[in-house]
């Protein structure tokens, strides 16, 4: 079976919607998967029974949502590929809820903290943690002349590389969804900072205190350390202001 006929014809009064609908099924089902081309948005209206600018408004909310990609084929109307980028689509709906004021700064923060605090907690009460991800992005960090847009990303995957060593995805998840939520507004607050270096040299400080918390498995002291880690970054930044 083709991708194409993977899909059925639309039934309903918000046609763009039940087409977003087929996408979820089909990903849910593992029928679609990250990679996977789309029908061209011609062969697709035709399989649907709808317009193309139907299809098209549809697709671009898969983009916009970090579900599909535009394929490297050039010209209107090419086929989407998906994307399976769940971290960039939660992120995205985050960042407009920071925009709107439905969600603030503060609460992105506390949230973090809760997730990372039971992350490493876990991971510091398995057998054999596996810390060599994180600790192979410590060294990155530790590069000189490192910009600040280079030492958050590393930063960022350092974090997330801990709640996936702990083995739960959805907790891995969300931090990545949070992370790139305000991914902007803390690259701001880095570029307002008056001593970067400073900083940045406490960060990775704190980073070592926090694996070696969980290198000794204390659970305890790795989820203290990890708040006082982003409650501290976020004070020294918001001050600086």
């Amino acid at each position: 079976m083709t991708v194409e006929q993977l899909f059925s014809p639309v039934v309903g009064a918000r046609p763009h919607e039940a087409i977003l609908g087929q996408v979820e099924q089909l990903l849910s089902a593992g029928l679609l998967r990250p990679g996977d081309r789309l029908p061209s948005e011609r062969s697709l209206a035709e399989r649907l029974g709808v317009s193309r600018p139907t299809v098209r408004e549809a697709m671009r909310t898969l983009e916009a949502l970090g579900v599909a990609r535009p394929a490297d084929t050039a010209g209107r109307g090419s086929a989407a590929v998906i994307a399976g980028r769940a971290d960039t689509a939660l992120g995205a709906v985050l960042r407009l809820a920071i925009a709107t004021s439905d969600l603030s700064v503060p609460d992105v923060v506390d949230t973090r903290v809760l997730l990372e605090r039971d992350a490493v907690s876990r991971l510091a009460r398995t057998p054999e943690p596996a810390l060599t991800a994180a600790e192979v992005l410590l060294r990155e960090m530790d590069e000189p002349g490192l910009t600040p847009e280079r030492f958050h990303a590393a930063d960022v995957r350092f974090h997330i590389a801990l709640a996936e060593a702990a083995g739960n995805r959805a907790v891995a998840l969300m931090m990545s969804s949070l992370r790139y939520a305000i991914e902007g507004y803390v690259l701001d607050l880095v570029a307002g900072l008056d001593d970067w270096p400073g900083v940045s040299r406490r960060l990775r400080i704190e980073h070592r205190d926090i694996l070696a918390a969980i290198a000794d498995r204390d659970a305890d002291e790795a989820a203290r350390r990890v708040e006082r880690h982003i409650r501290a970054f976020h004070r020294t930044a918001t001050a600086s202001r």
